[in-house]
């Protein structure tokens, strides 16, 4: 092997790792701080379709700040990766959880193709680049269900805050301060946008955009509508805690009654590397043909995709919306 692909591989291991390093390590303070700069910035680009003027990017502020930029433009979903990243509240940025991504891939394919002299292992080893996705994927779920659990008790200090005689736009300022992360972070941002002009109806609007939640919208339209129509919004905001507490209640039954079917995809999507492992401590010789020939790879490969196929289906199956 060529002195240069030794050099490839070091470069893209260091990318990847000091990407990684990035998200998931470091000082918990300066991580925090970091973060809420980069969220901040995002979130003025992270607006409702709705809200934005003919000729206005919806995402896009023009400025470029790195190579991995450049390949996040290419990208053909921009608005998904920087709502993504946007929604784990991540420290990382857009455009380098793009170039970890390419790193990883880059160098899981030099050591695959010509560490190991095996080209078929080098487009396997490629599906490492997906391990930053899957990261940010999770802290992002985390992140919304965690906004999900306190949306009642926001609403709640909200009702409370009105019926005291404040205002909405004091209620919203109010969450910000006593709520921790995220629901305060984002309730104080609303609160920020009204207080620097913006329409409170456009404020709730960017903020159900950049927030995933189901049951954000009916707490945005319920607002809207009280604004219109008028009404009580103390009432109807209390009745909207009081469902959502109801259908948690109703979620955790659904998750007992279910967890047979998830613990049967785990089992189904481990046991082949259960047997394995056992066969090979027992009969090295008997497994060596899945990596040594291929014959093997091919099957390998097939027994992956078929194990997927399984495990989504198990999972589906076991999935009910409440």
């Amino acid at each position: 092997m060529t002195p240069i692909l030794y050099v490839l591989i070091f470069l893209a291991t260091v990318l990847a790792a000091e990407s990684i390093f990035f998200a998931i390590r470091g000082d918990e303070a300066s991580r925090a701080a970091a973060a809420r700069k980069r969220l901040d910035r995002l979130a003025h680009t992270l607006r409702s379709p709705d809200a934005v003027g003919e000729g206005e990017s919806l995402l896009r502020d023009g400025t470029k700040r790195g190579l991995g930029d450049r390949l996040l433009d290419l990208v053909p979903r921009r608005e998904a990766v920087e709502l993504l990243v946007y929604r784990a509240g991540a420290t990382t940025t857009p455009g380098r959880l793009v170039m970890s991504s390419v790193s990883l891939a880059f160098g899981g394919f030099l050591l695959g193709a010509f560490v190991m002299s095996n080209f078929v292992n080098g487009i396997l080893f490629t599906a490492i680049g997906i391990a930053p996705w899957m990261i940010v994927r999770r802290n992002a779920r985390r992140r919304m269900e965690a906004f999900e659990q306190q949306l009642p008790d926001a609403l709640a200090l909200m009702t409370r805050a009105m019926r005291a005689g404040h205002s909405l736009g004091f209620g919203l300022r109010m969450v910000g301060d006593e709520l921790p992360d995220p629901i305060g972070v984002e309730f104080l941002r609303v609160a920020d946008e009204v207080q620097m002009g913006q329409d409170l109806s456009t404020a709730l609007a960017n903020l159900n955009h950049r927030v995933d939640v189901p049951d954000l919208p009916f707490f945005v339209t319920s607002i809207g509508i009280q604004r219109e129509t008028g009404g009580n919004l103390t009432e109807i905001l209390d009745k909207l805690g009081h469902v959502i507490r109801e259908r948690f209640k109703l979620y955790g039954k659904v998750r007992a009654i279910t967890a047979m079917g998830r613990a049967s995809a785990n089992l189904l999507a481990f046991w082949p590397f259960v047997m394995v492992g056992a066969l090979y401590s027992t009969n090295p010789d008997y497994v060596a043909p899945l990596w040594e020939s291929e014959t093997g790879h091919m099957m390998v490969l097939i027994s992956a995709v078929l194990v997927a196929i399984g495990y989504a289906i198990c999972r589906q199956m076991a999935k009910i919306e409440v």
